[in-house]
C-alpha cells in the first residue's frame, strides 16, 4: 500500500516538473520570437525613413508600427550610445526627438540599438507604456489580446530636405 502511495506521488511530482519545464520553453520560445519580430519591424520602419529620405522633397509614405510592451521608447537622436534617463512622460506629450539616428530601447537592455538615418529626421518619442498607463495597452489585456501598441504614421520630408514623423 505504501509503495503504491509513494508511486502515485511520485508520479505527481514528475507530471508536474515535466509540465511546468515545458511551460517555460514555451514561454521562452515565445518571447524570443516577438523580440525578433520587433527588432525586424524597427529595421523595416528604418528602412520606410532612409527610402522617403533618399527621395525628392514631398515623399510621403504611411507606415503602421507595432510596439509590444517590451518596447521603452523608439526616437530620433544624434547621441546614440547614452539612453535617455526618463520617457514615460516624454511618450506621454508626444515630445518631439530629431537627430539623425532612429534608435530603440528595449525596457529590460541597457543598451540602445539604432540605425544612421542620412537625413536629420523628427518624431515624436514612441513607445508602450506599462498598461495602467496605457489605455490602448490595457483594454488589449483586458481583451486578451498580445500587449502591442499600434502607431499610424506618415514620414514626409520637408522643404528643409528632413524627414519628419507624425
Amino acid at each position: 500500500m505504501a509503495d503504491e502511495i509513494f508511486g502515485i506521488v511520485s508520479g505527481i511530482i514528475i507530471g508536474v516538473l515535466v509540465f511546468t519545464l515545458a511551460y517555460r520553453l514555451l514561454t521562452v520560445s515565445i518571447n524570443q520570437a516577438q523580440y525578433q519580430v520587433t527588432i525586424q519591424n524597427f529595421n523595416n520602419f528604418y528602412s520606410q525613413v532612409q527610402t522617403i529620405c533618399q527621395k525628392e522633397i514631398g515623399s510621403k509614405m504611411t507606415v503602421k508600427l507595432q510596439i509590444p510592451v517590451t518596447v521603452r521608447v523608439v526616437y530620433f537622436t544624434d547621441d546614440n550610445v547614452n539612453p535617455l534617463p526618463t520617457v514615460v512622460d516624454l511618450i506621454e506629450r508626444s515630445s518631439q526627438s530629431q537627430g539623425n539616428y532612429l534608435c530603440m530601447q528595449f525596457k529590460k537592455e541597457q543598451e540602445l540599438r539604432c540605425e544612421k538615418v542620412s537625413c536629420n529626421s523628427h518624431m515624436p518619442y514612441i513607445g508602450a507604456l506599462e498598461d495602467y498607463n496605457d489605455l490602448q495597452i490595457m483594454v488589449n489585456k483586458i481583451l486578451g489580446r498580445p500587449l502591442i501598441k499600434e502607431y499610424t504614421l506618415t514620414i514626409q520630408k520637408n522643404l528643409n530636405k528632413e524627414v519628419v514623423v507624425t
